[in-house]
C-alpha cells in the first residue's frame, strides 16, 4: 500500500496553505481595486484624531467606501475620501468623524442632503461637518466635576460631622415633619373655604371674561369718545390762545381794560358806585334796602313766592292726553275704534271722555205688547257712537276706574308694570238681566313714546256669541306734543 514520508506530508501541507494564501490575496486585491473604480471626494476636518487611512465610510451603518488619505492643509485635516460607484451624494451633504462604541475604531459618517438636488461629482469638496467629539478635553472635563463634588461632599462632611451635625439634621427633619403635618391639618380643616375661594376665583374670572366680551364695542366707542374728546380740547386750547394773544394785543374789551388806562379808571368808578349802592342797601334806603333789612317785607315776599309757587305746581301736574286706538277683531273680521281724552289734575287722579265706533253698532231694547202679551226686542243701530265717561284713581301701581264705558255701567282695572311701559287691563260692563256683562281682558306695551301695541279678549264670556281674540296698536300724545303741533300746523289763508 502506498504511503507517504513524514517529510511528504509536510510539504503536502505548506503546498495547500500558500494556495489558501494566494486565493485571498487576490480577493483582498480584487476588493481594493473594485474601490479604486470609484471616485474621490474631499472634506475638511478641524480634527481627524484616530481617524486611519483605509478606514470605512458609512451610509445609515452600510459602507460606501474608503478613506484613501488624510493631509495637513492650511491648518485642518484634508480627508480624501473614495466612494463605491453608484452611490450618489447631494451638494448639501454631511460628513462626520464617529468611533464605534466608546473604544471602538473611527469611520467617517456621511449624511445625504436635500433629496432632488444636485449631486456631487468626482474631486468635488463636501462642505457640511460635524464636529468631532474630543474624548481627552470630555475626560479633564469629568475630572473638574469630580473634583467639584468632591469639595462639596468635603464641605459637607465637616458641616454634618460629629454630634452637632446629627442635632441639626434631626431638627430639620423634626421641622419638616411637623411643618407638613401642620399643612395637612390646615388643608384638611379648610377644604371647604379652598373649594369655595377656588370657585369663586373660577366664577369671577369667567364673569370678568363675559363683561369684557359683551362691553368689547363700548370700550371701543369709550377709546373713540376720549379721541375725539382729545381733538375738542386741542381746538378749546388753540381758541384760548388766540383769546390771550388778542387780550395782549388789546383786542376786546378785555383787552382794552389790560391795555387802556381810560377803560380801568371807568371800571374803578363803576365799582365805586356799587359800593356806594351796597352801602346804602345796608342801611336800610330804598325798596331793596327794606327787602334785605325789614324782616316783615321778606315775610311778604315769602308767602308770596310760596303761593305763587303752589300754584305752579298745580298748573305742572294738571296733564292732558289725547289718544286714538284701533282693535282688530280677529273672529268677526271687524275694527273696533276708541278715541279718547284723557284729563289728569293729579298725578294719581284722572277723568276720561270719549267716544267708541263699534261695528255691531249701539244696542236698545224695546217692549212691544200685542193681545196682551208684552215681548221685548233688542235692536242695533250700526251708526250710533257709544261714550266713555270715566273717573280714576291710581294707587302705586293699581288703577282702579268706573263710570260709563261704552255707553253703559261699568268698572276697570288696571296694573302697571316695566316703568308704566306694559298695561294689563281688565273691564266689565253692560250689565243686564237678559244678557251676561261685557267682560275684556288685555295687554298694552309702549313700543315708542307715542306708539302703544295691544292685545286681548274682548267680550269672552259672551251668550250671543260676540267673543273673539283681538289686537291693535294705540297712538297717544301729551299737551307739550298737542301745543307743538297746533304750534306748527300752517293756518290756511
Amino acid at each position: 500500500m502506498f504511503s507517504l514520508s513524514s517529510e511528504a506530508k509536510v510539504g503536502l501541507f505548506v503546498l495547500v496553505g500558500l494556495i489558501i494564501l494566494g486565493y485571498m490575496s487576490v480577493q483582498v486585491g480584487k476588493q481594493t481595486l473594485g474601490l479604486k473604480k470609484g471616485y474621490t471626494l474631499e472634506v475638511f476636518f478641524d480634527n481627524a484624531a484616530g481617524l486611519d487611512r483605509d478606514a470605512s465610510v458609512q451610509i445609515a451603518g452600510v459602507e460606501v467606501g474608503r478613506v484613501e488619505s488624510i493631509q495637513l492643509q492650511a491648518g485642518k485635516a484634508l480627508v480624501r475620501l473614495r466612494i463605491t460607484p453608484g452611490v450618489k451624494l447631494e451638494h448639501d451633504a454631511i460628513a462626520a468623524i464617529k468611533t464605534h462604541g466608546i473604544l471602538g475604531e473611527k469611520y467617517v459618517e456621511l449624511h445625504p442632503g436635500t433629496r432632488g438636488a444636485a449631486f456631487l461629482g468626482p474631486g468635488e469638496q463636501i462642505f457640511r461637518t460635524e464636529r468631532q467629539t474630543d474624548i481627552d478635553r470630555m475626560l479633564n472635563q469629568l475630572s473638574l466635576i469630580a473634583d467639584d463634588v468632591r469639595g462639596v461632599t468635603s464641605s459637607l462632611n465637616r458641616v454634618l460631622a460629629g454630634q452637632a451635625g446629627e442635632e441639626a439634621i434631626t431638627s430639620i427633619l423634626t421641622n419638616t415633619k411637623d411643618l407638613t403635618r401642620n399643612l395637612n391639618h390646615v388643608i384638611v380643616s379648610n377644604e371647604a373655604a379652598l373649594h369655595a375661594a377656588l370657585e369663586n376665583t373660577r366664577q369671577l374670572t369667567g364673569n370678568l371674561n363675559r363683561v369684557v366680551t359683551q362691553n368689547d364695542e363700548k370700550v371701543g366707542q369709550v377709546m373713540d369718545t376720549l379721541k375725539s374728546a382729545s381733538v375738542e380740547m386741542e381746538k378749546t386750547f388753540a381758541t384760548l390762545k388766540e383769546i390771550t394773544g388778542g387780550i395782549n394785543r388789546g383786542e376786546g374789551t378785555l383787552g382794552q381794560l389790560v391795555k387802556d388806562k381810560g377803560a380801568a379808571e371807568k371800571l374803578n368808578q363803576t365799582l365805586a358806585s356799587l359800593q356806594e349802592v351796597t352801602q346804602k342797601i345796608n342801611e336800610g334806603r330804598g325798596s331793596i334796602g327794606k327787602l334785605v333789612n325789614d324782616d316783615e317785607t321778606v315775610r311778604n315776599l315769602n308767602e308770596g313766592l310760596t303761593g305763587l309757587n303752589r300754584y305752579v305746581n298745580k298748573a305742572e301736574q294738571f296733564r292732558t292726553f289725547l289718544s286714538y286706538r284701533g282693535e282688530y277683531l280677529f273672529d268677526k273680521s271687524n275694527a273696533k275704534s276708541y278715541l279718547d281724552l284723557r284729563i289728569q289734575p293729579k298725578e294719581d287722579k284722572f277723568y276720561i271722555v270719549g267716544v267708541v265706533s263699534d261695528p255691531k253698532g249701539r244696542r236698545t231694547t224695546k217692549d212691544v205688547t200685542s193681545l196682551g202679551v208684552t215681548t221685548r226686542t233688542e235692536e242695533w243701530d250700526r251708526d250710533g257712537l257709544l261714550f266713555n265717561a270715566q273717573i280714576g284713581k291710581r294707587y302705586k301701581d293699581l288703577v282702579l276706574r268706573g263710570g260709563l264705558l261704552e255707553s253703559t255701567g261699568g268698572i276697570g282695572i288696571d296694573y302697571l308694570t316695566l316703568n308704566d311701559k306694559l298695561k294689563l287691563s281688565f273691564e266689565a260692563f253692560g250689565f243686564g238681566n237678559d244678557r251676561r256683562a261685557h267682560l275684556k281682558a288685555g295687554a298694552e306695551y309702549r313700543l315708542f313714546r307715542h306708539l302703544y301695541l295691544s292685545a286681548g279678549w274682548d267680550d269672552f264670556v259672551s251668550d250671543q256669541d260676540n267673543r273673539s281674540i283681538y289686537g291693535g296698536f294705540a297712538i297717544r300724545f301729551e299737551d307739550d306734543d298737542l301745543k307743538y303741533m297746533l304750534t306748527t300746523t300752517p293756518i290756511p289763508k
